[in-house]
């Protein structure tokens, strides 16, 4: 692994993850190599209460920084967003140019690839360092339950996430010179993780200090971790297990990551502070007449973008404090959907189709129009597009379906980072 992501000799790292998580900032400022002498030793922060709880705050604060790069990266690559601000040049080299022969090369010198490489690399390791140290502080048994089912789950989601952007991963960082596992094997990794976050929750509920002192508001952890296995057992082709993890999450449930304003949206910045990327005009203009996720998600003004295309601002994200999903309804309904769809079980899909049309205001679709498998997988696929909108998922859909060459790349090159430091990095595509 590089440098960045796995550093055993730099012991700086937690003394300031400590101080950060500790003030509430929740990582908003914090750079991790920055060595605080005033600040208590790692020793404090890995083996007392104290430290433990400013640890699994400061993990949640690093997933909820790491957003930007989770979103805009996949959505340059499947042709979702595109850039409009002159001077980002290396945001544009993931952008899914209208001509092809204007394609540049996305180099692994780009300092935004090594950014969502490593930034969720962070987040597996302060998980690894939680869950290596929780049991040894004084804790109640629903606090050391709570924090390590969220250990699991945030590093499973790094897991996830990087899953669908490069073709093999290291998902054992514990040595400078990690070893790479193929897509199948890192999905199989994020599903036991989560299988085990499950576990651990069923044995012993959270307790209420978890709850309501170390888990940021929101966060509907035992429905999340179920929702998230949906996710990733529908990206590995598990399609009995993702519907059955989709039917355990309860009808009401959702979870949301809520920004501060001392720790502000990332995504508010890109979208809307900075207007650095707005959504493919495309997406608007092809959208069927009535559908109510247009005007919440796409303003009516298009603009240019830099790289041919046309693009309209996105209307979501529009504060500091806006939240971001990190589950909703109508992703399981469409998760039962396309698990149906791949059984065979076409009017139980169609069914959830409807369920997500019905909540856009547009009237349902007949097993008449949706008489064969690829005709309702089409419309699963457009339905995503519109429901999951900026959630970073777009890229791994156009691969699930077919469609791999509608991207920008197949997979992303590993960064020089990780290329110079570990010489078992696979050759870049």
């Amino acid at each position: 692994m590089t440098t960045i992501t796995a550093r055993p000799a730099r012991r700086s790292a937690l003394t300031t993850l400590f101080v950060c998580a500790a003030s509430g900032t929740m990582l908003a400022a914090c750079n991790l190599d920055i060595a605080n002498p005033n600040a208590a030793t790692e020793v404090n922060v890995l083996t007392t209460p104290a430290g433990v709880r400013a640890l699994a705050v400061g993990l949640q604060g690093r997933w909820g920084n790491a957003r930007a790069d989770a979103v805009w990266i996949p959505g340059l690559v499947a042709n979702e967003l595109g850039v409009t601000n002159a001077s980002l040049a290396p945001q544009r080299a993931f952008q899914r140019f209208p001509d092809a022969g204007a394609l540049t090369p996305l180099e692994d010198v780009n300092v935004d690839l090594l950014n969502f490489w490593s930034r969720h690399y962070q987040i597996v390791r302060t998980a690894n360092e939680l869950l290596a140290s929780i049991e040894g502080v004084t804790l109640a048994p629903g606090t050391v339950s709570g924090v390590r089912a969220l250990a699991f789950t945030m590093k499973a989601y790094a897991f996830g996430t990087l899953a669908e952007a490069w073709q093999q991963i290291p998902v054992d960082i514990t040595g400078f010179q990690s070893t790479f596992v193929d897509r199948a094997t890192a999905l199989n990794t994020t599903l036991d993780l989560l299988a085990e976050a499950r576990r651990v929750l069923d044995a012993t509920p959270p307790s209420a200090e978890f709850t309501s002192q170390l888990l940021t508001p929101g966060i509907d952890l035992p429905s999340l971790v179920r929702a998230w296995q949906a996710r990733y057992a529908l990206a590995a082709g598990r399609n009995d297990q993702a519907l059955a993890f989709a039917n355990d999450v309860a009808a009401s449930a959702q979870s949301e990551y809520r920004y501060a304003t001392a720790d502000q949206s990332p995504l508010w910045s890109v979208f809307t502070g900075l207007r650095y990327f707005s959504a493919q005009a495309s997406l608007r203009t092809s959208a069927e007449t009535g559908d109510s996720r247009v005007t919440r998600l796409f303003g009516p003004t298009p603009q240019a973008s830099f790289g041919g295309s046309s693009v309209v601002p996105v209307l979501i994200f529009a504060t500091q404090t806006d939240a971001y999903a990190m589950f909703t309804q109508d992703e399981l309904s469409l998760i039962r959907a396309e698990a149906l769809a791949r059984l065979n079980r076409l009017p139980e899909a169609l069914a959830q189709v409807n369920t997500v049309r019905q909540r856009a205001n547009l009237m349902p679709r007949t097993a008449a129009e949706l008489s064969t498998q690829p005709a309702l997988l089409t419309e699963i696929a457009r339905q995503r597009r519109y429901s999951l909108f900026a959630s970073g998922l777009a890229w791994g859909d156009l691969r699930r379906f077919g469609r791999a060459q509608e991207a920008r790349v197949s997979w992303l090159p590993y960064p020089l980072n990780e290329r110079s430091s570990n010489p078992n990095t696979p050759p870049n595509p």
